[in-house]
């Protein structure tokens, strides 16, 4: 089962599960801030999504595995259980990716920190999925102030030693 890959082990049920949630929450927070998941940023989100199955160290290649299995019932199911109007909507799901933080925390910081870039970049690139000239100009006010995810507590994980520190 995908929860004892390392990494993930010293996580309870009820977290695991807050992570894989994330990007559904994450979608709908950027995708439908101006009211509406359009189509392009439904296509733009899935692709980043199945590409991070296998691009990823090992534990986050299964972990997105995961994630893109059913991902639009998962959106269309949440959705449908927050609120209709935009700002509380949005602040629902603040909240909620919010209590993300301690769970990030009791990660490997390596690990931690690819799952918050993972977030980060899945925020603007669907951000970006529709609108503008070739994807440039594309983020929209409403979008703009979510990107950055600011209710999680930005992740930055420096390895003590490069690869080759360690080998000499």
């Amino acid at each position: 089962m995908w929860t004892l890959l390392d990494g993930f082990q010293n996580l309870e049920k009820n977290e695991i599960d807050a992570l894989v949630e994330a990007p559904v929450l994450i979608t709908i927070l950027i995708g439908a801030a101006d009211d509406n998941i359009d189509g392009e940023e439904r296509k733009w989100t899935e692709r980043l999504l199945r590409a991070r199955t296998c691009n990823r160290p090992k534990e986050l290649n299964e972990f997105y595995r995961v994630v893109v299995e059913g991902f639009w019932g998962k959106v269309q199911d949440r959705l449908s259980r927050l609120p209709a109007e935009v700002e509380a909507r949005n602040e629902a799901i603040s909240k909620l990716l919010g209590n993300l933080n301690p769970v990030l925390a009791k990660l490997d910081p390596e690990l931690a920190a690819d799952l918050y870039h993972g977030f980060i970049s899945l925020a603007e690139e669907t951000a970006k999925a529709s609108g503008g000239f070739l994807r440039i100009g594309a983020i929209s006010a409403a979008e703009s102030r979510w990107t950055k995810l600011p209710m999680l507590t930005p992740i930055e994980h420096k390895p003590d030693k490069t690869e080759e520190e360690e080998e000499d």
